[in-house]
């Protein structure tokens, strides 16, 4: 049985592995699938990694877009895709290569669907950032804003990289 605690909202828990079906060929065999819920609050531990073998999930708070909070709220109001939007974008990506950029240690987004086909365009990718840190959410009630990417705190971030191989599926919605 897939997340026995019920952490994942059921219907969003559905879409994800029907994304995971129909992209079967493009990544997705390492055992692991990650579903980040953007429809919860961003102090709340939104995004989680399934394991397909034993359905346990572990959780972590994940950074969204400023583009699609435009009044920081914590709360995603829409996607988006489109270059120079500061959006986070729905849909499946593959968690490919890591590499050390302009946050340190880094992972590049593959856009498997029309809704994140810019991904590397945009350069939406996985990394650390001191506005998901627990100090940013304590001083301040929720996580501060990416420039679309999926933004972790750095402990998290470690604890998700030594958790998720590159490959796996991510699913991004709302």
């Amino acid at each position: 049985m897939l997340d026995p605690d019920g952490l994942i909202r059921p219907e969003l828990l559905e879409r994800a592995l029907a994304a995971m079906e129909a992209h079967a060929r493009d990544g997705g065999s390492s055992g692991k699938l990650v579903i980040v819920d953007y429809g919860q609050h961003s102090s709340k531990k939104r995004l989680h990694v399934i394991d397909l073998a034993t359905g346990a999930v572990s959780a972590y708070r994940a950074a969204h877009g400023m583009g699609t909070d435009k009044d920081h709220d914590g709360y995603l109001d829409g996607f988006s895709s489109l270059p120079g939007s500061q959006a986070s974008s729905e849909g499946t990506f593959r968690f490919a290569e890591e590499y050390t950029g302009k946050h340190g240690r880094s992972f590049r987004l593959d856009g498997l669907d029309k809704t994140n086909s810019t991904s590397r365009e945009r350069a939406i990718v996985v990394h650390a950032a001191d506005y998901a840190e627990p100090a940013f959410l304590t001083r301040h009630g929720k996580l501060g804003r990416s420039n679309g990417c999926i933004v972790f705190s750095k402990d998290d971030l470690a604890a998700f990289a030594n958790e998720v191989p590159a490959g796996t599926l991510i699913f991004v919605g709302k």
